[in-house]
């Protein structure tokens, strides 16, 4: 049993989002304008309005700065345009993030000795940590570790190498930052698929310091994962001449559905805990199909996936941000622990993050 001062605990979670809001409305405007004129419009309407989304955020979209579709019959924005746009609001949103989570925790950002990244959406290097460590002065000996092209489910795969630093070394003081531009690679397609992730894919930030924990601290009990067999051509997300493109297949929630119970109950039992025992879910809005397909297949009530939809309704889904926001959620609300998070990517791969 490791001392109590060794347990990995989520000692703050802090956020930011762009300046500037889409609603329904004001999306369907710019989908009108990226979308090709032969797809029927009534289908982007029936898409946003299903979409469980009343507000998001998504910088190409509001930002004259950015500039990737600012007419119907602009040409298709490459690669290198798009980066250039993730990188000045990657940069920017982090910080902020970081600065609110750090201000929250209780350290100090000298008293980091890790820093970790998350994102999907883009790629520079020295990239958003070299840039955590400059802007916050943070010493610029701490570790770095980079968790890239990993998707929706990253920020558990970030929680979990922040986990196994603490347990390394009871003094370690970990900054956890996972940022997506995801509006940086809507598509001008055809494809419902790509449809579908313009309307559901948004733009924010979320960080979290992992040191070890006092008294009433939320703890790092776990993470587990699985890879789903003979589903890898359900979800993709690779880069093309014209940023990236996902892939998409309707059948993804039908899959989890009908596959991720067992793997969440032995998972659980890891911890001598049941479906039942959990206080709060944090499970990821992929969608609200996604939502509805882990809410029926763990046989949990509505109430369970209020703050998921919560924060799909007000953000729309921020992919490795997102579970964070949620857990934040959870804790400004006061949800009695253990909590459960549980995301799904490309793969399909599922992380779940136990937190007592």
């Amino acid at each position: 049993m490791m001392p109590d001062r060794a347990q990995p605990a989520i000692r703050s979670i802090g956020v930011a989002v762009p300046p500037g809001e889409l609603t329904v409305e004001s999306w369907l405007h710019v989908a009108d304008r990226i979308t090709p004129a032969d797809v029927d419009r009534g289908v982007l309407r029936r898409l946003a309005e299903r979409s469980g989304i009343e507000r998001r955020r998504c910088v190409t979209s509001i930002d004259p700065e950015g500039g990737l579709f600012p007419s119907a019959d602009a040409p298709e924005p490459g690669t290198e345009v798009r980066m250039r746009t993730w990188s000045r609001w990657a940069r920017e949103l982090s910080l902020s993030s970081a600065r609110d989570a750090m201000s929250a925790s209780g350290h100090s950002p000298r008293d980091v000795t890790h820093v970790i990244t998350a994102s999907c959406t883009g790629f520079e290097s020295p990239g958003i940590d070299a840039h955590l460590i400059e802007s916050l002065g943070i010493a610029p000996g701490c570790r770095r570790t980079n968790v890239g092209f990993m998707g929706c489910h990253a920020a558990v795969n970030a929680l979990a190498c922040a986990r196994d630093s603490v347990r390394a070394d009871p003094d370690a003081v970990v900054l956890v930052a996972c940022t997506e531009i995801s509006s940086a690679h809507f598509q001008r397609s055809g494809r419902l698929d790509r449809t579908v992730a313009n309307t559901l894919f948004a733009d924010g930030s979320a960080a979290a310091v992992v040191s070890a924990g006092r008294t009433g601290d939320p703890l790092l009990a776990g993470t587990h994962s699985t890879l789903i067999p003979g589903s890898a051509a359900e979800m993709a997300w690779t880069v093309g001449d014209h940023g990236f493109e996902m892939s998409l297949g309707a059948r993804v929630p039908d899959i989890l559905g009908g596959r991720i119970r067992a793997w969440v109950e032995g998972s659980l039992a890891d911890h001598g805990l049941a479906i039942g025992d959990i206080g709060g879910w944090a499970i990821h809005p992929g969608g609200p199909r996604v939502i509805d397909a882990v809410r029926d297949a763990l046989g949990l009530d509505e109430r369970a996936a209020a703050h998921s939809r919560g924060v799909l309704r007000d953000h729309g889904n921020m992919s490795s941000a997102t579970l964070l926001f949620i857990l934040r959620a959870l804790a400004q609300a006061g949800v009695p622990r253990p909590w459960a998070g549980l995301a799904f990517g490309p793969g399909l791969a599922g992380e779940l993050v136990v937190i007592r």
